[in-house]
């Protein structure tokens, strides 16, 4: 079994997903693996391994953006949801991966005016004015 703690990356996943209040089958779907692997992960029973643990490294600096955090916030809590979550997360790990950064180093950029975010953020919020009400 391995070993726990409030720094651990199940603990530190956990906080992260109820952030977002996600099951863990959402959260699963989010990270491409099943519930019961989250859940796995959360006890401190399994590590992420391979091109999890990856894409579970940039999850958790996720947590350390705010600016990251609402923009999910924010597409999860649109008409988009979960697929428009999944399909940010995707490309902005994408581009990170192409620059060959990872979010903390990327940090700088998300913050700035000019940034991936804000551009995602502008083209979002002109659908929603654009969407017709139902």
């Amino acid at each position: 079994m391995v070993k726990g703690g409030k720094d651990h990356v199940g603990t530190r996943l956990r906080a992260l997903r109820e952030e977002f209040n996600l099951s863990q089958e959402e959260w699963g779907k989010l990270l491409q693996v099943t519930s019961n692997t989250v859940a796995r992960w959360e006890r401190g029973e399994l590590e992420p391994k391979g091109a999890h643990r990856k894409k579970v490294e940039q999850v958790l600096a996720i947590s350390e953006d705010d600016r990251a955090k609402e923009t999910i916030k924010a597409t999860l809590a649109s008409e988009g949801g979960l697929p428009a979550t999944a399909a940010f997360l995707g490309m902005l790990f994408g581009v990170l991966g192409v620059l060959g950064v990872g979010l903390g180093l990327a940090a700088p950029l998300l913050r700035s005016k000019t940034n991936l975010l804000s551009g995602i953020m502008s083209y979002v919020k002109k659908e929603e004015n654009n969407t017709p009400s139902k």
